[in-house]
């Protein structure tokens, strides 16, 4: 959406078009013009009638650029001029309408779309153009309803959401028929009342847009149809409580578990707001409700009948979306509760609409209290004295943005964007308002990193990473000495170990110096006294003179740009000589020689660590010729890189990608003896969701080549090529390719649960109660994160991994998985 003629008359977006670079008015006169600007003063007839047509074009685009800034404009704020402002516009739209129908219909389309929080301002504008002309205000509401059937085919239920609450709001400017609207309504309950107890994450998305809409609606109904509202929140509240019912003891999807367990969503909670507000007649007195001021106007209007709507069948079960019930980080006045959620409401989708500009997005957050109604909600972005607002005693609205933010940041079963999105947005609202917003987002850090204890441990580093790159963009500035307590608690303490990684991912950011730098004194333990490098095990003062022979040979070989092949005679020539060795104990050393020297070789910088690789790849894969010898080298590559966890996770990533190393012999490498005690460290479970994820997303490419392979072979037969058979035959190769990719997808999954269980399951793979809630959080990542393919593999897993001696928690957590899954 092109916002740029409202953002260059906002604070800091730029100059105006009315105003100098100097911020004074800008007179329209002809000297103002550049050369280029100037008319025609002169020249042939013919050239004065091409300055004329030019001339017309140029009126029309300013008209469309007026209507479209008019249009975006209007209800930026609750004012008393806002009934005139709407007034004037319906006029000034329903004169200009006809010449600019295309202009006029985007622009709407685009403001109802993106500004969610003004719906109730284009709602009303929407019934005066159909109340001055019928046939006009047919095109706005049919253009929403094709635009609803739209983004409900693409799966896009943030949208349908807003649209859905558009059309329930035109009911009141008469638009449209308290029947049509329920016909929509029974669109989206139809399928979850012809399954009854089905709980499901296309239900559950279903009951809460029906939800969504009943909340605006329900005024209208209450008043025309009141048996038909009681209806369809009776079929809701069946399906929340089946809903419930079924997530009673599953806390995959919780991220605070000192909180009561509600289920992977908002539901249950949306429920209680409905219900508060139908206590309240379903008054909504958080924003203003412009169309009360034009009842006369809407009572003669015509109402539009629309197609009835069909919900898609064949979308993936994993594009039904269902938004995370918000967290509470700051105390808020509980008689506020209906107030917050639409505030909260409001703040969501403008999140979730503008999720492609993360600049606007941050620029409309801060305007999203403009409408509301008087003191709904503190501002202390407009607070003459901000520090004064008591969050205690009213809805302090940066702290509501803060809290929706890390809502989503932290949202189970799984995020709707990626968490780079959320971070970016966090940095643009703090550029924005540098005092007030900094002060809002560390009060919320540091009131999650309180209840941290009780915290899931995949949320727990998703908000390390993203504390660790917002701090990066502020000169890695961050009052660290509120956290000093941490370095005397136990090394696998939440709050020390989330405190702890948060600097190493800063490490990764910067350089060990200059986050240092920033630190107490007394919290320095907390980062590595040196900067982090390689262990080369090889050193002089390390071996015997038979082994420094080898390495010196070796090491000469490699720095003298030798070949794959020189460096395995060398190898050969001196390992062959240690007769008082069999021949496995002599091809382990080689093996190990080797590998240490590359490693040694690429450790200067990330690219020469891949030129190294590259290069020898045929000798390493010569030496990782069976599971035990591909074990070794992931061994070898660990132990190098102890003191530099993210050179171990990018070396194995490469090597994983060279065919070196497999991916079951990462997860073998991984869940080792050696890490007993260290189940805490965040980046051993870095390199497994690398690992896992390589694997699924070649299953993913192998599966979508196939499906452009078999349509390519289909059309060739069709047109009765000769080169069908050689089509047929690249149908099979990626036909095979894929099987051998599904069996390692296979053997990953098991692995991974295999080992999961078997230490969770003993008194031998953790060393104390702490070890083992970390590893027990990481089992419940991976299982949540992977669910699909876990369940794809669920007999095999009861029999491999969930046998009689599993624990369980183990168990439990199985069964949990089977049921988001669902």
């Amino acid at each position: 959406m092109d916002f740029s003629g409202r953002l260059g008359g906002r604070h800091g977006g730029g100059a105006r078009g009315d105003v100098d670079e100097f911020g004074r008015e800008r007179r329209n006169r002809p000297h103002h013009r550049k050369p280029y600007d100037r008319p025609n003063r002169g020249g042939s007839r013919g050239n004065q009638g091409g300055g004329r047509a030019m001339s017309m074009v140029d009126d029309a685009n300013d008209v469309e650029s007026r209507l479209s800034s008019l249009i975006i404009k209007v209800g930026d704020k609750n004012i008393p001029t806002l009934q005139s402002n709407l007034d004037a516009l319906g006029v000034v739209l329903e004169k200009d309408f006809t010449k600019h129908e295309i202009t006029v219909l985007r622009t709407f389309r685009q403001c109802i779309l993106e500004l969610p929080w003004k719906v109730t301002v284009y709602s009303t504008l929407a019934g005066l153009l159909n109340a001055k002309n019928s046939e006009t205000g047919a095109k706005v509401i049919l253009l929403m309803h094709a635009t609803l059937r739209q983004e409900l085919a693409r799966g896009h239920w943030g949208s349908v959401k807003v649209i859905m609450r558009f059309f329930a709001l035109q009911v009141k400017t008469r638009a449209i028929s308290i029947e049509t609207l329920l016909s929509m309504i029974d669109a989206f309950l139809k399928p979850v009342a012809d399954e009854p107890g089905s709980v499901s994450g296309r239900n559950s998305c279903l009951v809460f847009i029906a939800m969504s809409t009943l909340l605006w609606a329900g005024q209208s109904l209450n008043e025309q149809a009141p048996a038909e509202l009681e209806s369809r929140l009776g079929i809701a509240e069946q399906y929340v409580q089946a809903h419930g019912e079924a997530n009673a003891n599953n806390t995959l999807a919780t991220v605070l578990h000192d909180a009561p367990c509600k289920g992977p969503n908002v539901l249950a909670h949306l429920l209680e707001i409905l219900r508060a507000v139908a206590e309240e007649g379903w008054n909504i007195d958080a924003v203003c409700t412009p169309y009360t001021m034009f009842t006369g106007e809407f009572a003669q209007a015509t109402q539009h009948e629309l197609p009835e709507l069909q919900l898609p069948t064949d979308l993936l079960a994993s594009s039904y979306y269902t938004p995370p019930e918000i967290l509470q980080l700051v105390p808020h006045p509980p008689e506020f509760t209906v107030r917050r959620y639409i505030m909260q409401d409001f703040i969501s989708d403008t999140i979730t609409q503008l999720e492609g500009n993360r600049k606007d997005c941050a620029k409309f957050l801060l305007q999203v209290h403009g409408l509301c109604n008087e003191d709904v909600c503190s501002v202390m972005t407009t607070a003459q004295n901000p520090e004064d607002v008591d969050a205690e005693s009213s809805l302090v609205f940066e702290y509501m943005i803060a809290e929706v933010i890390f809502s989503f940041l932290m949202q189970l079963p799984e995020g709707r964007y990626r968490e780079m999105y959320y971070t970016s947005l966090a940095v643009e609202l703090r550029k924005a308002e540098p005092q007030i917003m900094s002060t809002v987002l560390e009060t919320a850090v540091e009131n999650v990193v309180a209840r941290i204890e009780n915290m899931d441990v995949e949320c727990v580093n998703r908000l390390c990473n993203w504390l660790a790159v917002f701090i990066s963009n502020f000169g890695f500035q961050w009052d660290w000495s509120k956290w000093e307590d941490v370095v005397g608690e136990h090394e696998n303490a939440p709050r020390r170990r989330f405190v702890q990684e948060t600097l190493l991912k800063l490490v990764r950011l910067s350089y060990l110096d200059r986050v240092k730098a920033h630190l107490p004194e007394s919290s320095e333990s907390l980062v590595p006294q040196k900067t982090p490098g390689h262990n080369f095990k090889f050193t002089l003062q390390a071996m015997d003179e038979r082994t420094k022979a080898v390495s010196v040979a070796v090491g000469k070989c490699l720095k003298n740009k030798g070949t794959p092949e020189q460096a395995l005679e060398i190898l050969h020539s001196h390992y062959s000589q240690w007769t008082d060795l069999d021949d496995a104990e002599r091809q382990t050393l080689a093996r190990e020689m080797l590998t240490e020297h590359v490693l040694l070789l690429g450790s200067k910088t990330f690219s020469h660590m891949l030129n190294a690789i590259e290069k020898f790849m045929p000798a390493l894969q010569q030496f990782g010729d069976t599971p035990e010898a591909k074990l070794q080298i992931a061994t070898v590559v660990e132990d190098f890189w102890i003191k530099h966890p993210q050179f171990f996770a990018i070396t194995i990533d490469k090597l994983i990608n060279y065919r070196v190393i497999d991916p079951v012999t990462v997860i073998e490498m991984l869940f080792s003896h050696s890490h007993k005690g260290s189940w805490s460290q965040f980046h051993l479970w870095e390199i497994l969701r690398n690992t896992v994820n390589k694997v699924n997303m070649r299953v993913e490419q192998l599966q979508s080549r196939l499906v452009a392979a078999q349509k390519a072979a289909d059309a060739i037969v069709a047109d009765g090529d000769t080169a069908a058979e050689q089509q047929a035959e690249s149908v099979e190769h990626v036909e095979s390719v894929l099987a051998q990719m599904l069996q390692e997808q296979k053997d990953v999954v098991i692995s991974t649960t295999r080992h999961f269980v078997q230490l969770l399951s003993s008194s031998e793979g953790t060393t104390d109660e702490l070890d083992r809630a970390w590893l027990l959080g990481r089992f419940k990542e991976f299982m949540r994160t992977y669910r699909l393919q876990v369940m794809e593999n669920a007999q095999a897993l009861e029999e491999v991994a969930f046998t009689p001696e599993a624990s369980q928690d183990t168990r439990q957590v199985f069964e949990c998985t089977r049921m988001l899954a669902a």
